[in-house]
């Protein structure tokens, strides 16, 4: 039943693999180059070119290349002769992995047998040019008030933090087993929803708001550079306030 209702759904929601975002880079051999693998989550308020705009405004040059397409999960993309090539063609300095909203969250039986190996055959796959690479495992936000569609079988994930909590461990075991690097914004988007709950991170009930995206990609600068991203880019639609909010609520969970 779980594998039909994911096939069912990322059918419907499937678009062209390869995004805009890798046509765009210039090929520099001096820029960090990254490499993000995933779905909506990843492509919803352009994530990597907002992780750009922050790393520019630092004076750190960023080539990002995205590989991701609604619904997907770590298994069709380990399937994907196109991203393989990707993969193949460039020395990249991160290659970002980011899994289903809802299977990280799911039975560990599910995790284990629909997840983690796949996550494990794209971080091989990713070093496979540099054993330089640095693979870096996405971990996604729950859905606003949890998982309900999995809720009977799986009570846990019938709220925001019940969710939150499953989907935070199965990350962390990915990124143990692979020798791998975690860019924790569950964790920090659950902080930055108790501390500053007039903030909405949501566009919906699972999809971030611009907001949202722009927590994301400050995790992100953070985690990859080791560097507070205060008087950074923030999007034009984000009030000022707003995104010296997040900017100091990412520092404070990810740096001392």
């Amino acid at each position: 039943m779980l594998k039909s209702v994911f096939l069912g759904v990322f059918a419907l929601c499937a678009f062209p693999l390869l995004s805009p975002a890798a046509e765009a880079s210039p090929g520099s051999d001096t820029a960090t180059k990254v490499l993000f693998v995933g779905n909506s989550l990843t492509l919803r308020n352009n994530l990597p070119g907002m992780l750009k705009e922050i790393a520019a405004a630092k004076g750190i040059p960023v080539e990002t290349s995205t590989s991701a397409r609604g619904s997907a999960r770590l298994a069709h993309h380990s399937g994907d002769a196109g991203l393989l090539q990707l993969m193949d063609e460039t020395a990249w300095d991160f290659v970002v992995l980011q899994e289903h909203t809802q299977l990280p969250a799911l039975n560990d039986t599910d995790v284990a047998r629909d997840s983690l190996p796949f996550a494990a055959e794209l971080a091989t796959r990713a070093r496979k040019v540099s054993a330089q690479t640095q693979v870096v495992f996405y971990m996604g936000m729950a859905h606003r008030e949890g998982d309900q569609f999995h809720k009977k079988t799986i009570p846990a994930v019938g709220s925001y933090k019940g969710m939150q909590d499953r989907t935070n461990a199965a990350y962390r075991k990915m990124a143990r087993h692979n020798n791998a690097m975690l860019a924790p914004v569950g964790e920090v988007w659950a902080r930055m929803r108790a501390e500053h709950p007039g903030i909405e991170l949501y566009v919906d009930e699972r999809h971030p708001s611009v907001a949202g995206t722009y927590l994301a990609a400050c995790v992100f600068f953070t985690t990859l550079f080791s560097q507070r991203c205060d008087a950074a880019y923030y999007p034009g639609a984000l009030e000022g306030t707003v995104a010296a909010t997040i900017q100091r609520v990412s520092n404070a969970a990810l740096l001392p």
